[in-house]
């Protein structure tokens, strides 16, 4: 026979296998798609801006892998569609141009 103390734990643990194994486990409860455009467009813009700042070839590479990375991830999430994939590509590759050899066409 089971206890007050272990009732009220078996059942908290039941809540907890349920929420864990639930179809929206870890998904966010507010599907908010304008926070999440203006979370991932920061992100970017950032990483691009770390690009500009780099002081040496590890601090450029890592700023550059970033960069990549958000729009990537920007694009399959479809916060930002594919003309805007293209104008961040253009960002990154003025900032890359500015960063190796000066010139800021």
């Amino acid at each position: 026979m089971f206890t007050s103390s272990e009732k009220s734990q078996d059942q908290f643990d039941q809540i907890i296998v349920n929420r864990l194994f639930s179809a929206d486990f870890a998904q966010p409860k507010v599907n908010d798609q304008i926070f999440y455009r203006t979370k991932a467009v920061s992100q970017i813009l950032y990483a691009v801006k770390a690009i500009k700042a780099a002081t040496n070839q590890h601090e450029f590479t890592t700023a550059i892998a970033q960069a990549n990375a958000f729009i990537d991830a920007a694009i399959d999430f479809e916060f930002i569609d594919i003309s805007e994939k293209v104008k961040w590509l253009d960002e990154i590759a003025a900032a890359v141009r500015l960063q190796t050899i000066g010139d800021s066409a």
